[in-house]
């Protein structure tokens, strides 16, 4: 059998399998390579394995089946003489070969680091033949060499869709292969300074953004008369951005009449309650020296 040293996948006609460790890729060896009876039925098969040494393993297979009625056994011995070889994948790795380069660009550090975490959440989860070559921070940003083209476009656009902005797409020739050019490509994906559930202070109000769908954001306004609208993402530019939101304790109510406890000044501060709340969470937000009170 042909096996990667690196990796341990099977070569077999046409491809690598990929296996966690060299015990896997030798027991499927031997599996898929017991002929049975073509009359044979409930086949099944028992193997342990001993390693001799690093490229040889002594098998024992108990096999049986059900012949026209007839259980039947028998038990195989052999010997496995193993190959190793660098399978495409870790040939390539070793090689440093990338297709495509990923930039990841916004001026907002929490929103970056929310992208790298979804783009290595997506390598750790793709098949081995997917992988970055080098990956790492740049000014205003993050770069990956990623190993597929396809895949850093479709990364590319699911960063879009979930956080929003837009991807500008380039290439460069970088030669030519049985007579076709082979381009390099590039994907900058430029995301917004602001993401979903940020509270934003726009006309001395606080508004919610609920929904980004790549250069429009959906915000909601969370006080009366609790109005929502479509705005483009870059009119948010220099909107500022509140911070984390505080739980508010309420000190005594009567009927929609409140006592809330500010978080931010510890003083009892009035307020009153939104028609047919039902006594759900409330929390502060603080803008300048006001506190405003979000009902949920």
């Amino acid at each position: 059998m042909i096996c990667c040293k690196s990796c341990f996948s099977l070569k077999i006609p046409g491809t690598w399998i990929e296996f966690d460790d060299l015990d896997s890729s030798v027991s499927h060896f031997i599996n898929e390579s017991i002929a049975w009876n073509q009359d044979a039925s409930k086949q099944n098969s028992n193997l342990s394995l001993k390693q001799l040494d690093p490229q040889k393993f002594r098998a024992s297979i108990d096999c049986e089946g059900d012949y026209h009625g007839i259980i039947l056994n028998n038990t195989i011995k052999t010997e496995i003489q193993i190959k190793f070889q660098v399978c495409q994948t870790c040939s390539r790795q070793a090689g440093g070969y990338y297709e495509a380069i990923l930039q990841v660009r916004t001026k907002r550090k929490s929103i970056l680091d929310e992208a790298v975490e979804m783009v290595y959440n997506q390598i750790d989860s793709a098949p081995s033949d997917f992988f970055t070559t080098e990956a790492g921070p740049v000014r205003g940003g993050y770069d990956f060499q990623l190993s597929s083209t396809e895949k850093a476009r479709s990364i590319s656009r699911d960063l879009m869709i979930k956080l929003g902005g837009h991807v500008i797409e380039t290439n460069t020739l970088v030669g030519r292969k049985d007579g076709k050019d082979l381009l390099r490509h590039t994907f900058g994906v430029r995301l917004p300074s602001v993401g979903v559930r940020d509270y934003l202070f726009m006309d001395d109000k606080v508004w919610k953004i609920a929904r980004l769908d790549k250069r429009r954001a959906k915000i909601v306004l969370l006080s009366a008369p609790y109005s929502q609208k479509t705005v483009e993402v870059d009119s948010l530019r220099n909107t500022p951005i509140l911070d984390e939101s505080l739980d508010v304790q309420i000190v005594s109510n009567r009927l929609s009449e409140y006592q809330l406890l500010d978080p931010f000044t510890f003083k009892t501060v009035e307020a009153i309650s939104p028609k047919d709340w039902k006594e759900g969470k409330i929390r502060a937000l603080r803008y300048g020296n006001d506190t405003f009170f979000i009902w949920d």
